[in-house]
């Protein structure tokens, strides 16, 4: 089971999908501003993810579900290409595991399409991918299942992904219920705070620093 942003990928790829589109609509952006504060510093995980929700419904305002699936389409595309995005080292061990028969999971917060038309592009294999989702509303796309936190193991679970006895690589503790129901948990990508929180979280740690 691998984590998709910070472990495939160097960044987190639906921020920067919707950072670009807050750019091209300043109004939109000063709307935001108040839901990234709360995003980016609040010390409840809840007020963190209602709040990123508000970000991307701000930023998808008006957008049709084909306009978005358009959208992600391109720029997933651009960025399973970049050289700059992509952990190639992540990259190589996943195809290596995949050759030998292991089966790849890719369980992520970041939405389904974008993360799709990314890891296709990337060349990255997986049998069996879990995302997060949005739905098409009057006034435009909204999540409507983030998968982060407690909800992506619920999801995986849900899946029927054998979570117990999987191999599960991630570089955030946001991840640490996915981390606690795994069989074994592999840092990639993970700062020294990180690496210093499991550590406390009691976790004994296979790093990989690709």
């Amino acid at each position: 089971m691998y984590d998709l942003d910070g472990v495939i990928t160097t960044r987190d790829s639906f921020s920067a999908l919707i950072l670009a589109r807050l750019r091209r609509a300043p109004l939109r952006l000063l709307r935001a501003l108040p839901a990234t504060a709360v995003m980016l510093l609040g010390a409840q995980e809840r007020r963190r993810r209602v709040a990123a929700a508000r970000v991307a419904e701000i930023a998808l305002a008006g957008m049709r579900d084909e306009d978005y699936a358009e959208l992600a389409s391109a720029f997933g595309d651009r960025i399973g290409e970049d050289p700059a995005w992509m952990r190639v080292g992540t990259v190589e061990r996943i195809r290596r595991q995949h050759s030998r028969g292991v089966r790849i999971v890719i369980a992520t917060a970041t939405e389904e399409r974008l993360a799709q038309a990314l890891l296709a592009r990337a060349g990255v294999p997986y049998d069996l991918l879990s995302a997060s989702t949005l739905t098409e509303t009057g006034s435009g796309m909204r999540v409507a299942d983030h998968r982060v936190g407690a909800r992506k193991v619920e999801a995986l679970r849900e899946q029927r992904v054998a979570v117990e006895t999987a191999e599960f690589v991630t570089d955030s503790f946001t991840d640490l219920p996915t981390a606690r129901a795994a069989g074994r948990v592999v840092l990639i990508g993970a700062s020294e705070k990180t690496r210093r929180r499991y550590s406390r979280a009691g976790f004994v740690i296979a790093d990989e620093a690709v």
